[in-house]
């Protein structure tokens, strides 16, 4: 009776064991997610305590701020006061650091310049500015800094959460997040209160809607939702209509042309339905027909080389073509007829530049081919987010501030590899061994720990 209950004790102990390693390895993803989740917000925290106020698109901070002071203050949406503008900027130059606006006086430049409409930015970070700045009387960036970063560290969590869904891997999901957690560039550009760091944000949340859609095909809902994600991402970059579009082309989840169609269109028309009273507003404002904003002529300028920096493309408008304010259509249109004509001169000089520019931020997608066999569908996804967010512009510049945005896609696409890597060479004949080898060590050893002792102890 004594060796039975030391037998079903011994069992009962093995159970429990066993029960606890399985819950310790459910659990596992999760405590290393939280982890991940800690380190990416600690980076990011920590990089804006060491500057946090950087200077770096200062001007294109400054113009949104400027927005949002004049909805805040005068009621007026989404107009910009020149020489209130210039002043932010001339103060921003001499402390080297973003300056809040509540420490600028505009009184004098209020009575004697008026505003006029903004044209050349979509007003998404205005409209957050304005958003933090009307209840709380406040004209300071750190609101909306610190929800950057939170957004940023959020990004994390989807960019893993896409790639689980799309290899069903905990590891290849993981590093996808870790890639992006610690890039550099991400943990930098997350404080960085402009338009381009909401346009990452909301490349990630569509790509992130158009793989929970298509786990549910037939539900209209998670459509829906992908158009108004997109929609509220033109507001702030406006190639962002582009991700429903392709996503749907290349990687909608079966049922034929019908199904594709539609998921191409509905989305994309919500998109544009929710863009609609920007456009509306250009036309009345300026009586033309500008779906989202100017700037493509200035871009395309200085990225044949015309101009270096958008002071020298002001320089040339003001040298022949006198009175063009500033980011007006007529000061753009200029800029893309010079454009244009440079690139009529020296066809063979831009067609390398766009080239080179294919080379350096399409060529991480051959990752693709390495993952094929095995994700063929879901490795279209991240590659069709890469093709929506960077292919417009290789006809337009080499900012890398507007390719930023797919270096998530990158990450997935090299995760998949890396995963598919260490899979491979897990199962390999020589892995194969090294397990049976450490099988039979680990039988040995147990054989031995269950033998009674020897001796004759009393």
């Amino acid at each position: 009776m004594v060796a039975r209950r030391e037998h079903l004790t011994h069992d009962d102990d093995e159970r429990g064991a066993a029960a606890r390693r399985l819950l310790r390895s459910a659990n596992l993803p999760w405590i290393a997610l939280a982890v991940l989740l800690a380190l990416a917000f600690s980076l990011r925290a920590d990089s804006y305590f060491a500057n946090p106020r950087p200077l770096g698109g200062g001007g294109l901070a400054g113009e949104q701020a400027e927005m949002a002071r004049n909805i805040v203050e005068h009621g007026k949406w989404f107009v910009l006061n020149p020489r209130a503008f210039e002043l932010i900027k001339q103060r921003q130059a001499r402390a080297h650091h973003l300056v809040d606006v509540s420490k600028i006086d505009f009184t004098r430049v209020d009575q004697k310049t008026r505003a006029y409409p903004v044209v050349d930015q979509m007003p998404g970070v205005a409209a957050v500015l304005a958003a933090f700045w009307w209840p709380t009387g406040s004209r300071s960036y750190t609101p909306i800094q610190w929800l950057q970063i939170l957004l940023d560290t959020a990004m994390v969590l989807l960019i893993y959460w896409i790639a689980y869904r799309l290899t069903r891997r905990h590891p290849a999901a993981f590093l996808a997040a870790l890639l992006y957690a610690v890039f550099p560039r991400a943990i930098e550009f997350a404080k960085y209160p402009v338009l381009d760091t909401w346009a990452m944000f909301f490349t990630i949340a569509c790509v992130g809607a158009f793989v929970w859609a298509r786990e549910r095909p037939e539900s209209r809902g998670r459509l829906v939702l992908l158009g108004v994600v997109a929609g509220l991402g033109i507001y702030f970059r406006p190639f962002v209509v582009l991700l429903p579009f392709t996503l749907a082309l290349v990687a909608t989840p079966g049922g034929g042309w019908k199904r594709r169609l539609t998921w191409m269109a509905v989305p994309t028309a919500i998109a544009l339905v929710l863009l609609s009273p920007w456009t509306i507003r250009n036309y009345y404002e300026f009586h033309r027909f500008i779906p989202t904003r100017t700037g493509l002529g200035q871009a395309v300028f200085e990225g044949v080389g015309q101009g270096k920096t958008d002071e020298h493309s002001k320089a040339y408008v003001q040298q022949h073509r006198p009175g063009a304010r500033y980011g007006s259509p007529v000061y753009d249109d200029f800029l893309l007829g010079g454009a244009a004509r440079a690139i009529a001169d020296h066809p063979g000089f831009y067609a390398r530049l766009v080239w080179h520019r294919a080379e350096r931020y399409l060529l991480p997608c051959l990752l693709v081919l390495l993952v094929w066999r095995r994700w063929r569908n879901a490795a279209l996804v991240p590659v069709a987010a890469v093709a929506a967010t960077v292919m417009p512009y290789l006809l337009i510049g080499d900012d890398r501030r507007f390719y930023r945005p797919a270096f998530f896609a990158y990450f997935i696409l090299l995760a998949m590899v890396i995963d598919l890597a260490f899979s491979y060479l897990a199962g390999s004949p020589l892995a194969s061994r090294a397990r049976a080898r450490l099988s039979r060590r680990s039988a040995v050893h147990a054989h031995h720990s269950a033998q009674p002792p020897t001796g004759s102890g009393r």
